[in-house]
């Protein structure tokens, strides 16, 4: 079976030698905001050598802080439970993750520390970021990673002035339906490939612009900004999506369009006011259970991640 491109780009980024780069870029970036000895929460869903999870484990412990990995129970009510007695007080991982410990915090009553997070893979949308912030009370920052792969393609300004990319390793064009290249400023999806291998091109399926003004931080690496899901992602379930997962009484939810219509599932904080619900096919809507509930994992763009790992 032929590899896809965003197989090609995987293996190239586990090639010898360039691991150990990804660590060294991602510990150059950690280490402007880490402190000596702080606990950090790192959370995602595979934690394997050489994947993104291990890579920001090493980089974390180069910058002289504490890494504390989730899993193997991954349980919300574990990560509840691991970042309140750890006092974490910095997180690593998917933005529906850290937005859904915010709410748990909050349903639970439950003090957490957290004053730094750092999400991975994009697109993270405003109103994730919104909740976030707004839940912990804390600064952002994010890890361009593709579909939250060992690809570390960029990190985003400490001022949330967009993503630089990681242009000593990575390019990126920006491209119209035709694939044809878009003039900077210009929204269009993103084709990232590596400099040393321009050939081993990868559209994304996510758009952005690329912003050619000074950014306001100093640096000189490429900018991207404005991103947004692609031409793949279905419109009104991230519309949808967006209305019912901004709600703080709202842990988690999953939607599909099954043959009969639209389909939702949710788990929610009991006795707390809910959203407005949508009509569906089909709709269970039921509270937390701490026994059980696992995060959903409603993250589409991880398939090709996924399979390149079940091959390797």
């Amino acid at each position: 079976m032929a590899q896809s491109a965003m197989d090609k780009l995987l293996a190239y980024s586990m090639e010898p030698g360039r691991v150990e780069q990804s660590i060294a870029y991602l510990q150059e970036h950690l280490s402007r905001f880490l402190r000596k000895r702080e606990k950090v929460l790192i959370c995602f869903q595979d934690h394997k050598n050489g994947g993104l999870s291990w890579i920001m484990e090493q980089a974390v412990n180069r910058c002289g802080a504490i890494a504390i990995v989730w899993g193997p129970d991954r349980r919300w009510s574990t990560l509840l439970r691991q970042a309140f007695t750890s006092k974490a007080s910095v997180f690593i991982g998917a933005p529906l993750i850290a937005l859904g410990l915010t709410k748990l915090k909050k349903a639970a009553g439950i003090p957490l520390y957290i004053r730094k997070v750092v999400t991975s893979g994009y697109p993270c949308l405003d109103w994730m970021i919104d909740g976030i912030v707004k839940g912990f009370d804390c600064e952002m920052g994010g890890c361009f990673s593709p579909g939250v792969s060992s690809v570390v393609a960029g990190f985003a300004c400490g001022k949330s002035w967009g993503v630089h990319l990681r242009d000593a390793e990575y390019g990126v064009d920006i491209v119209d339906e035709s694939g044809n290249p878009l003039p900077p400023g210009e929204l269009g999806e993103m084709v990232l490939y590596p400099k040393a291998q321009p050939q081993l091109r990868c559209p994304l399926g996510e758009f952005a612009r690329m912003e050619t003004e000074p950014c306001p931080c100093g640096c000189q690496a490429v900018r991207l900004l404005d991103f947004a899901p692609g031409k793949t992602a279905d419109p009104d379930l991230l519309k949808l999506g967006q209305e019912l997962q901004s709600w703080t009484s709202v842990l988690d939810c999953r939607l599909n369009k099954g043959e009969c219509g639209l389909e939702v599932e949710m788990i929610v904080f009991p006795g707390e006011k809910l959203p407005k619900l949508p009509n569906a096919a089909k709709r269970v809507i039921r509270p937390w259970d701490p026994e059980t509930d696992e995060p959903f994992w409603y993250i589409p763009r991880t398939k090709e991640v996924k399979k390149y790992w079940k091959s390797h």
